[in-house]
């Protein structure tokens, strides 16, 4: 089996962190590994007048709602949006619909911090629905439990979410030595990004320290769907798809499929990891368009 001795993994990952540079320095956060708690983040009581909004099209939900990035992710880039057109296309049916712009990777905290700060700032006082890819499902959890939103949002909709972390992570973590650790760190918080973005999606982490943290919330309804990449996968997600075979079972690539069920599942799709957010550009046979058509009107329906 092919070898690469461990330097070249940590070169390999300090050139990533460099590629990310460009999206990390419009994120307006703060440069401490923890996100500092503020008054903007905090959740104000939901103002059911607020909730009614006039101008809002009848066809939509009763919760604006929000779509919340994953790990390495961005916001609404008029070129390249994180979630290919999406939100277009759902303003367009009618359903009122913002998308967030977090440090791509970071700590629960920070991001969920980061997310309180963009819906306040958006939505004050308003009960909002969530609809999240990835790490931002864990975003929204931590929003919910630790922060104690959960008078605040109606419904979040977890999609291929690492609920119990990903092998990945821990291959990562692993391969990166104690002492370089400092030095990692240290040049991501010069991105505005933190290592704890890594540390925080591991197994371990996730189950022995994240999830006994963050309970479900009995005022919320957790969904979430889950992603099997059995038809197609992108070229690129090819190996990793085959190491998490390996390690956890199927897989989208990024996320085992048991890691991502969560409560309410709605279902296990045919995808990968980026085909579930319409990525690269719209180039998958997965039709995303209408998966989240589905999803918003599923909103709909159960009163949301």
């Amino acid at each position: 089996m092919l070898r690469f001795p461990r330097w070249w993994w940590f070169a390999a990952l300090v050139m990533l962190l460099l590629l990310v540079a460009p999206a990390c320095n419009d994120q307006n956060r703060s440069d401490d590994d923890s996100a500092a708690v503020d008054d903007d983040s905090a959740a104000p009581a939901p103002d059911d007048d607020a909730n009614v909004d006039d101008d809002a099209a009848p066809t939509g939900t009763k919760n604006p709602i929000v779509m919340v990035h994953g790990f390495f992710g961005w916001g609404e880039n008029p070129i390249l949006p994180y979630f290919y057109h999406v939100a277009d296309d759902l303003r367009a049916r009618g359903y009122e619909v913002f998308t967030t712009r977090c440090s791509p990777v970071n700590s629960m905290e920070n991001r969920a911090h980061c997310l309180a700060r963009e819906v306040n700032e958006k939505y004050p006082g308003r009960k909002i629905n969530i609809i999240a890819h990835s790490q931002g499902g864990l975003d929204a959890r931590y929003l919910i439990s630790t922060m104690g939103w959960g008078d605040r949002i109606g419904a979040v909709v977890m999609i291929s979410a690492p609920n119990r972390g990903t092998a990945l992570a821990d291959v990562v973590v692993k391969l990166v030595p104690d002492f370089a650790v400092p030095l990692v760190d240290h040049i991501m918080n010069l991105l505005h990004t933190d290592w704890d973005g890594f540390v925080e999606l591991t197994r371990d982490y996730m189950n022995n320290t994240f999830n006994p943290a963050n309970p479900d919330d009995s005022r919320v309804a957790y969904y979430s769907y889950a992603a099997d990449a059995v038809s197609y996968i992108y070229p690129i997600l090819v190996p990793t798809h085959w190491l998490l075979e390996k390690l956890e079972g199927p897989n989208d690539g990024i996320v085992a499929t048991a890691s991502a069920r969560w409560d309410t599942v709605l279902g296990v799709e045919d995808a990968d990891h980026w085909a579930v957010i319409g990525q690269p550009a719209g180039i998958s046979p997965f039709d995303y368009i209408d998966f989240y058509e589905g999803i918003a009107q599923f909103l709909k329906d159960q009163g949301f």
